[in-house]
């Protein structure tokens, strides 16, 4: 049964990886190198010349296939303990990861920008039928026992991809008057492949054959999975180096499309002041982010297989997959002798990248206080692959902030695709960015399966886009 449990692992347990944007920074105007993941336009209306995150990493992750117990981020990790979530409900897991490496932004002019930089970026998403499991499980027979109320449609959806990315934006102000500005702004994207792999089981039933002792056959399955072929390096008796892990990827491309309306405060006078041109009552975006795809050669073990054969009990099961069966090779052709129709990948595969449909809208209250509002809609879904997508874990975010040009306080409110309601919080002063998604990282020590944040460091010219700047960057 230990080979059960590495394959259910290996399937369902997401990756370690981070999402795209610093979710509690939605809607400021200070860190434009950052906030064009959000919103290409987002670049234009920035009070500073130029800003440099220098580096950057940010992980949200959710899942109920694992508990941590013993640990949050007070705590020493030394004591930590986890295991496989016990239990009888649907499977799910979410991790999104990025790494941003010196992502530059650049005003040209009061009415154009430019941005640049480098990015690494990791996406897993998991999910599954109803089941009951027990990592004490010894064999087939007895995943069978507790499961024979889930017996007729068991499934397993399984997509993960990691890539390196580098990118260039431009934006610049489209239409302007006493009453509104809008700005417009694309990213192009090249990609390279570095991880990826995917699983889909369907139709998967079983029924019992004999009372004393309990004797199951299987009646029905299909399985789809695949993987790139860098992991082919591990099956291999010698040692592989991250050189041999990386080679051979493929390039893949996507775009970021985005749209931001100002809505202007009402003038004090007939004149307008240079230290307004930045402000706004309200500030409403609309961006189409991750529109592509990256692309991976096959592993020489990924296939597709149907139609299982007549006679597959469990006992059956467990000299198949025995614990004999360490390598890819090994479970390829255990896997295939089960079923009449095998059909072996070859060639490449492409992961669509979580493309999503963005609405943020940032409301000035006064001083130096706004709230802000951040939708965002998967739209993958509706693009002509039927599988191998990816969904970013953000819905719904609200944040409540004040700030000005050298410091500033986020308390973000989250709803995720993972049915989870996150507090957390950040904090920004001088270059350095902190934040946390879920505060319970911090005060519960059984929650860090829910959660974590971002760090950045961020530099700022001194210099102002135009000759004078918002009344509130000379605020601290």
């Amino acid at each position: 049964m230990k080979t059960i449990r590495v394959i259910l692992f290996a399937l369902l347990l997401p990756l370690a990886g981070m999402g795209q944007y610093y979710q509690g920074l939605n809607g400021t105007y200070y860190i434009g190198s950052l906030n064009v993941h959000n919103n290409p336009a987002a670049i234009v209306n920035v009070p500073v010349k130029w800003d440099l995150t220098l580096f950057g990493i940010q992980d949200k992750h959710s899942t109920n296939i694992v508990n941590v117990y013993n640990y949050s981020l007070l705590s020493n990790p030394a004591n930590s303990e986890y295991e496989i979530a016990p239990g009888e409900y649907k499977r799910k897991g979410d991790a999104n990861v990025n790494v941003n490496l010196l992502n530059f932004r650049l005003a040209l002019n009061q009415r154009s920008a430019i941005a640049m930089g480098i990015n690494f970026r990791s996406y897993t998403r998991a999910r599954s039928s109803r089941y009951n499991f027990y990592d004490t499980l010894q064999s087939f027979r007895d995943f069978f026992v507790l499961n024979e109320n889930n017996r007729d449609d068991m499934s397993v959806d399984m997509t993960s991809a990691s890539w390196m990315e580098v990118y260039g934006s431009y934006a610049q102000t489209i239409a302007d008057n006493d009453q509104f500005r809008l700005n417009a702004g694309g990213t192009l994207k090249i990609n390279r492949g570095l991880s990826g792999g995917f699983a889909q089981m369907n139709g998967g039933s079983f029924s019992k054959i004999g009372s004393f002792p309990d004797n199951y056959r299987a009646n029905s399955m299909s399985l789809d999975y695949g993987y790139s072929q860098n992991y082919d390096q591990l099956d291999k008796d010698q040692g592989s180096s991250f050189r041999d892990f990386t080679s051979g990827t493929q390039t893949g491309i996507s775009a970021d499309f985005g749209l931001e309306l100002l809505i202007k405060r009402p003038y004090t006078s007939n004149r307008q002041r240079e230290e307004e041109y930045y402000d706004y009552d309200w500030k409403i975006g609309a961006s189409l982010l991750d529109l592509g795809f990256s692309s991976y050669r096959n592993g020489q073990y990924g296939m597709q297989v149907s139609g299982l054969r007549p006679g597959i009990t469990d006992e059956l099961l467990d000299q198949k997959f025995d614990s004999a069966v360490s390598t890819f090779g090994q479970f390829r052709d255990s896997l295939a002798s089960l079923f009449d129709n095998v059909v072996a990948y070859n060639g490449n595969f492409k992961i669509i990248h979580p493309t999503r449909l963005v609405i943020n809208v940032d409301k000035f209250i006064s001083d130096a206080f706004f709230i802000n509002a951040d939708l965002s809609v998967g739209v993958a879904r509706l693009l002509p692959i039927k599988n191998n997508r990816l969904r970013d874990l953000s819905v719904l975010t609200v944040t409540p902030r004040w700030e000005t040009r050298k410091k500033g306080f986020y308390f973000p409110v989250q709803y995720n695709s993972s049915n989870k309601l996150w507090i957390g919080g950040a904090v920004r002063y001088g270059p350095v960015l902190f934040g946390l998604h879920n505060f319970a990282n911090l005060f519960s020590k059984k929650r860090m399966q829910q959660g974590i944040g971002y760090l950045a460091i961020i530099l700022k010219a001194s210099d102002l886009t135009g000759e004078k700047a918002d009344k509130r960057l000379d605020c601290w």
